[in-house]
């Protein structure tokens, strides 16, 4: 079971202590029940004038062990993402997201397909069409300030200017059409900032290949 919210904050206090370099923001997520909530985006959109500008980044997500690696990546509007296996099979990965369709054919391990450009702020979910329980999830943010929650619950932004933003947050139980959560908050000018964004759901399991009884992966999903 995963610790309760309260217990993780009191581990980050002593983790993450002030700074006065440099102006950090923390989201916290958290379940319908308190309990912290790994894997969620956190944006955030300055209010009143538009987000500056930056350099589009390349990012890799890799196929690797019958799963996307990482499991959700969070990416400036105008950046890619190359989808390159490094599995010992075959995949082939399909995306019906509304702002970004997108069709990679199949491909072999060790193949490293084109990277693909996502321009327009949402979510993008990819599927390995060969193997079912394969999800990636990439989020296009509008604003260089954004980050994913690792396995505590906490997504930490670094560099953040002084001021008031539109705070974005998501998940992959959102899926693609379930808008973002979204609250405003203000960033001062030196220290950490910290908002916990409860999420009005239990997290549905990461789908896993399947396997047999002493811990393989079932010989019927290994012939591509």
């Amino acid at each position: 079971m995963m610790p309760a919210l309260n217990a993780a904050v009191l581990l980050l206090a002593v983790l993450l202590p002030v700074t006065s370099q440099a102006a950090v923001f923390i989201g916290v997520a958290s379940d319908r029940d308190g309990q912290v909530l790994p894997n969620a985006v956190v944006a955030l959109k300055p209010i009143g004038q538009p987000a500056p500008p930056s350099a589009p980044a390349t990012i890799t997500v890799t196929q690797e062990g019958l799963s996307f690696k990482p499991y959700v990546s969070v990416v400036r509007s105008g950046s890619r993402v190359v989808f390159a296996n490094r599995d010992t099979v075959e995949h082939h990965i399909k995306s019906f997201s509304s702002i970004k369709p997108f069709e990679i054919a199949v491909h072999r391990p060790g193949d490293t397909p084109p990277p693909i450009q996502f321009d327009k702020e949402g979510a993008i979910i990819a599927y390995c069409i060969l193997h079912d329980w394969m999800r990636a999830y990439v989020f296009v943010a509008d604003t260089p300030w954004a980050a994913v929650a690792g396995e505590s619950g906490f997504a930490r932004i670094e560099g953040v200017p002084p001021g008031d933003y539109e705070l974005l947050a998501w998940h992959p139980d959102l899926g693609q059409f379930k808008a973002p959560l979204s609250s405003r908050v203000m960033v001062g000018a030196t220290g950490t900032t910290q908002t916990t964004i409860r999420f009005d759901f239990k997290p549905r399991p990461i789908r896993r290949a399947p396997k047999t009884a002493d811990g393989k992966v079932a010989a019927a999903h290994l012939h591509h």
